[in-house]
């Protein structure tokens, strides 16, 4: 099995809880742990907590938006706690989604271009060569962006040390890697040095049918979405957001088979078993986003995971 990393609950939790996620994640033999980010909660900041909890995990954002900080603070903070660390620190950017920025009145502008500006002054001023700062403070920092499309995959294979999808199917994945390639080549960039990463969904269960019932309402929010919608359309099931665009509750219209495609739903076993898929497809690493089955708290639920992978 290749390597493993998790996630603290996308929609936040209390700083003893990110301890305790933390430390379940090391002891599990886990390559890292990575906070979303939904404000009022910091990834950045949450990715500090593990820091200072953790010996040997690589600790970092899924992601952080860039939208919502200048380059040079999230520079200046990653830093801080690459430091702490002694360099296990992974700074994930994204752009969120433009339903989340318009509650703070942000314009995106063109995304792709924002992504592309933003990653060249995080490396400028994370290794010295910006002019715009007179103290230097060189350390190697390790950028990785949010991408679901072929586009983004070009972009991070320009410009950053790895790509992070989420719900992607190892076929897709296969083909995000292909461009990632292809934007290395056209930046004269080794790919090999360029990490796949892979946000997948986990519901874990010894009752399999309750675990997909779990994804189902766990991941139908994320149909709501406009680059999910297209993500889900891209990978074969636009029946299923046509339904949604017209009303319907995404749990309910959400299938088994879409399930199947994007998450890991069911026993341990058959988990572990699908995950092996996408380490075939060409993901580096996969970044579990644990989920409850039934009313479980956020540190039963990561225990549940390190047991099921570990």
């Amino acid at each position: 099995m290749g390597k493993i990393a998790t996630t603290s609950p996308v929609w936040g939790c209390s700083v003893s809880d990110l301890r305790a996620l933390a430390k379940i994640t090391e002891e599990a033999g886990f390559d890292g742990i990575f906070s979303p980010e939904v404000p009022p909660y910091s990834a950045i900041t949450n990715a500090q907590v593990f820091a200072e909890c953790t010996e040997r995990v690589n600790v970092g954002t899924w992601i952080a938006n860039i939208y919502m900080r200048q380059p040079v603070v999230a520079t200046a903070t990653a830093l801080t706690i690459q430091e702490i660390t002694g360099g296990r620190m992974v700074l994930g950017l994204g752009v969120s989604h433009k339903p989340v920025n318009g509650r703070y009145d942000i314009d995106m502008g063109d995304p792709i271009e924002a992504m592309r500006s933003y990653v060249g002054e995080v490396r400028a001023f994370a290794d010295g060569t910006s002019p715009r700062l007179s103290l230097k403070r060189k350390m190697d920092l390790p950028v990785y962006i949010a991408g679901l499309t072929k586009a983004a995959a070009e972009l991070a294979g320009e410009v950053a040390d790895g790509i992070m999808p989420y719900l992607c199917p190892p076929a897709y994945i296969a083909t995000l890697k292909e461009h990632v390639a292809s934007g290395a080549a056209g930046a004269e960039r080794d790919p090999s040095t360029i990490s796949i990463t892979n946000g997948i969904p986990s519901f874990v269960s010894d009752d399999g049918a309750a675990a997909v019932a779990a994804a189902k309402r766990g991941l139908g929010p994320y149909a709501r979405f406009p680059f999910y919608q297209r993500l889900i359309r891209n990978i074969g099931f636009g029946d299923i957001i046509d339904q949604v665009q017209d009303g319907a509750n995404p749990a309910e219209v959400f299938t088994d088979e879409l399930i199947d495609s994007v998450a890991l739903a069911g026993t341990p076993d058959n988990c572990k078993k699908k995950l092996e898929e996408h380490f075939a497809a060409g993901v580096d690493l996969a970044i579990l986003v644990p989920g409850p089955v039934g009313k479980q708290s956020n540190v039963e639920v990561m225990e549940i995971t390190a047991k099921a992978y570990s």
